[in-house]
């Protein structure tokens, strides 16, 4: 696989490819949910770490702002989580991920960002309000 960073390696330092970052929100009061009796946030940490090795997240005060289809404007207390993958399993593998959490938190989509691509990953059997 060609590494992009080889181009700017020098002898003195190695450049590790990660390969493409992934972004996505979950609001901070469904992290508290109970999932198989862990916090959905515990759920989620630990398959990022099994799958990913590693991640990073941060909260993002109001960071949740849309219009309802009723023309609402709402805003919520996000979690904004941040991993890195390389190939193409990796990422279905996380959106299915994402979606089960969606359904089990009850929220209708749940921001997605890949590379330079963005998207709402949507439960199919979705019993969200």
């Amino acid at each position: 696989m060609r590494n992009p960073w080889k181009q700017f390696e020098r002898p003195g330092y190695k450049l590790i490819d990660l390969g493409r970052p992934a972004f996505f929100l979950i609001p901070v009061k469904k992290l508290k949910w109970k999932i198989g009796g862990k916090t959905a946030l515990k759920v989620l940490q630990n398959f990022l770490t099994e799958e990913f090795g590693a991640y990073t997240d941060f909260r993002i005060p109001n960071c949740g702002i849309w219009r309802e289809s009723a023309k609402i404007v709402v805003a919520d207390e996000s979690r904004a989580f941040k991993v890195a993958f390389v190939g193409k399993i990796k990422i279905t593998k996380l959106i299915k991920k994402l979606a089960e959490l969606a359904e089990a938190l009850e929220e209708k989509c749940i921001y997605f960002e890949a590379g330079e691509d963005a998207c709402m990953i949507e439960p199919k059997t979705r019993t969200a309000r």
